[in-house]
């Protein structure tokens, strides 16, 4: 009897020996598993590595917000030269391309039909003047014999009104001979301003009524821009404000230029606005119809700060930057004023001179992240 209980308590203080064990092991499992836990997720959150390219640091600034346009030269006086005269071409002295000087002759009519109308008009005003010189002595003396009662005072009245009307004449001959001569002179057509022969329309030989076409000139070295602009735009300019261009085939040269007129309506379908940039730089390289581009600085603020616009990030709280402070991204709440550059840059407040930000859009980052700055070698 007293063996059997020896072998039941062995067997129960056995059990409980293994039962202790097991749970010892099952306790250090635990804790080398939390331990790797830890490990592991220290090392998914390793310090992130930036380059210079992605920070940007505050410091102040001149803003410029600007407005771009583009559109294409045209000069500022153009004109298609015209005959004054009906008559046929003797000939046309330019040809397309010949710069030309103002009152420079370009073409002549045939003058000698002009001419005989000049002399007839001529020979017409020498008679009126003659019949007005004897009508005039004939009233003077009718006029004088009538006051002695020799004539009746109506044949002095008579003398006075055919001197007036042969006056009349006179004056009329010579309005006459005025045309003639105006005409005669048309015959050669004068560049009235200095140009370059953009168009020969009419040759020589050819007939023309007058207001024929014969050249189209126009003055390239004086040319505007003729620019299509959102309404968006077009509500912050004004005319005279200052304008910088670049046109095509001149490279990286800039030409000055100034706004000169702003339509006061829109185009049909494009709903854009017209708006002429007069280039204020002469140059007889100037053409029309070159391709330009330019910008107008429609507001400017000295020393303000700003930073990128890609820079701007926002959560519930509110907008923020990243600023790296001891190489750790710190949060920074920041108020926005206004963009400028077309939307590249924005004011802020909120901000100090001197911090470095994050700049790139680079996704997950968070404030408490550690980082590095590397430069390339």
């Amino acid at each position: 009897m007293i063996p059997r209980r020896i072998l039941l308590i062995s067997a129960i203080v056995v059990t409980a020996a293994l039962a202790a064990g097991g749970f010892a092991w099952k306790g250090s499992r635990g804790v080398a598993s939390q331990t790797a836990g830890a490990q592991s997720s220290k090392a998914a959150d390793p310090t992130i590595e930036l380059i210079p390219a992605e920070l940007h640091t505050i410091s102040p600034r001149g803003l410029v917000d600007i407005v771009r346009f583009t559109g294409a030269t045209q000069p500022v006086d153009q004109t298609i030269v015209k005959a004054r005269v009906a008559g046929r071409l003797a000939e046309v002295l330019v040809r397309e391309g010949d710069r030309v000087t103002k009152g420079q002759v370009l073409a002549r009519f045939e003058a000698a039909e002009l001419q005989s109308k000049e002399n007839e008009r001529r020979s017409a005003l020498e008679g009126a003047r003659a019949d007005a010189r004897w009508t005039a002595r004939d009233r003077s003396d009718k006029e004088a014999l009538a006051s002695r009662n020799i004539v009746s005072q109506s044949a002095a009245d008579q003398a006075r009104s055919t001197a007036e009307n042969r006056s009349s004449m006179v004056a009329m001959a010579e309005a006459q001979l005025e045309v003639a001569q105006r005409n005669l002179a048309d015959a050669e057509v004068v560049a009235p301003f200095d140009g370059v022969v953009g168009e020969r329309i009419a040759n020589q030989g050819e007939s023309l009524p007058i207001d024929g076409k014969i050249l189209a000139l126009l003055d390239t070295s004086h040319v505007e821009i003729s620019a299509q602009m959102p309404a968006a735009d077009v509500v912050r300019l004004r005319v005279s404000q200052v304008a910088t261009v670049n046109l095509e085939g001149f490279g990286d040269r800039v030409f000055n230029g100034r706004i000169t007129r702003i339509s006061p309506t829109t185009q049909p379908g494009s709903r854009s606005i017209p708006v002429y940039v007069e280039i204020t730089d002469r140059h007889e390289a100037l053409r029309g119809g070159l391709f330009a581009t330019g910008t107008v600085n429609v507001q400017e603020k000295s020393h303000a700060l700003a930073v990128p616009a890609s820079a701007m990030r926002k959560d519930d709280q509110g907008d923020f930057v990243l600023a790296v402070e001891n190489g750790v991204l710190v949060r920074k709440p920041v108020g926005a004023v206004r963009t400028w550059s077309r939307g590249e840059l924005v004011e802020v407040k909120g901000l100090e001179a001197g911090m470095q930000i994050v700049s790139a859009p680079l996704p997950g980052l968070r404030a408490g992240q550690r980082v590095k700055i590397i430069t390339a070698k």
